[in-house]
């Protein structure tokens, strides 16, 4: 059970980070342009993975940790989760969730 409250706590925390990092890329796109939201794209790239990295590294040396194999899942699942963001957003606009919109361009 602590396994599994771990893992959602992780999952919880990716997903929120990226989401807000995929806010932050809309509205450099609408302040700076195309340009400007994919270098801000790119360095949250680098910080997703360095991220991913830095946890796995640091994780091993813990008593109560999840294993490698659940962190790399919990790290896809929050890249799937923008995907389908990204692609609900920009090829089916009418399926992107309302509350998830008021959230983005608020």
């Amino acid at each position: 059970m602590k396994n599994f409250a771990i893992c959602f706590l992780l999952f919880t925390g990716v997903s929120c980070t990226s989401l807000f990092a995929m806010k932050y890329i809309l509205w450099a796109m609408f302040k700076w342009g195309g340009s400007g939201a994919i270098v801000l794209a790119l360095i949250f790239i680098c910080i997703y993975i360095g991220g991913f990295f830095t946890l796995t590294k640091k994780w091993t040396e813990h008593e109560q940790r999840v294993s490698l194999a659940g962190l790399r899942w919990i790290w896809i699942l929050g890249i799937v989760q923008l995907a389908v963001m990204g692609g609900l957003y920009h090829l089916l606009p009418q399926f992107f969730p309302a509350i998830l919109a008021d959230f983005f361009f608020s």
